[in-house]
């Protein structure tokens, strides 16, 4: 997995885009297989999202527990995976140039980056099956000792990385905003946004300190209002029935953090979507058309295409 999710994060959905169109499709070629793996996951459980096993107790063992505290900085997604392989001075050096780089500097940088890192990234992946399972914990256990460490190094800022980035993407596909946005929202007083963002993550609840401290206050609150927003939320799964298309709907969340999805007319985009072989579409489906209606219907999503 080589630029698994690399969006340039800005404090909102931006307007112009912030990477190079070819860059970002890249992230979403190296991505799409375990983001849609994820998925399967949630249709496998109603609606809910539960890690397997597996996952879960790879969660535990890496100490990565507190990882939703990402959500309260959008600007911190980045720079948690370069940990896995920069010290902190080279990590202020790149995004500084990658403040300051234009549109097609950035795309280069990003893969200057990533190429100084694939002897680390390349050898990231997650488990799928039993046997992938099996397999990963025999290499592991046959590291030496130093590289254990690195290797759990690595995994650590890896996977802090990909699952904030991967709820992140969920939330808009399911609210239509990032989930960075809904907390940023919920901290300010917002309790609408504080019960979307504990449907996406539930972590979010234990992890954030405001989310504990609010919740804790809504115990004793004469108002029920709200603990029954809560209680409905976390009763509730994030969606219900399949995501239609979800390669797509993915692709255009990951587009309008990157600031293309007004840039690209839906119809044409849509079509050319259709050519690429990891896409879950089907030639016989209804009208590409009307999933995108569907799709810009929700939240942020309500822009016309340009």
């Amino acid at each position: 997995m080589s630029s698994s999710l690399i969006t340039f994060n800005s404090a909102g959905n931006p307007s112009e885009p912030v990477l190079p169109l070819d860059s970002v499709i890249a992230s979403l070629r190296s991505s799409i297989e375990d983001v849609e793996w994820m998925l399967k996951e949630i249709e496998s459980q109603e609606g809910w999202f539960r890690f397997p096993p597996f996952i879960a107790r790879s969660i535990e063992s890496l100490k990565i527990q507190s990882y939703p505290l990402l959500y309260t900085n959008e600007r911190a997604f980045v720079p948690m995976l370069l940990r896995g392989f920069l010290n902190e001075d080279e990590i202020r050096e790149f995004c500084a140039e990658l403040e300051e780089a234009s549109l097609e500097e950035r795309g280069g940088l990003l893969r200057d980056v990533l190429s100084s890192a694939s002897g680390f990234i390349d050898n990231v992946s997650i488990p799928k099956t039993p046997a992938e399972q099996e397999a990963a914990t025999k290499a592991f256990l046959a590291l030496s000792s130093d590289d254990q460490k690195t290797a759990v190094r690595v995994n650590q800022h890896f996977f802090c990385f990909f699952l904030s980035a991967f709820f992140q993407s969920l939330s808009m596909m399911v609210h239509g905003e990032k989930l960075t946005s809904l907390v940023s929202q919920a901290m300010a007083g917002c309790d609408k946004a504080f019960v979307k963002a504990i449907q996406i993550d539930r972590r979010i609840l234990t992890e954030i300190p405001y989310f504990r401290k609010r919740f804790a206050r809504s115990q004793g609150d004469v108002d029920l209002n709200f603990s029954d927003q809560i209680a409905y939320r976390l009763k509730n799964a994030p969606y219900r029935g399949r995501i239609r298309y979800k390669s797509l709907w993915y692709a255009f969340a990951i587009l309008d953090q990157s600031g293309w999805l007004n840039r690209l007319a839906f119809e044409k985009y849509a079509k050319s979507v259709m050519k690429w072989p990891w896409m879950d579409l089907k030639a016989e489906s209804k009208p590409i058309s009307i999933s995108v209606g569907e799709f810009v219907n929700i939240g942020s999503f309500r822009k016309e295409a340009s």
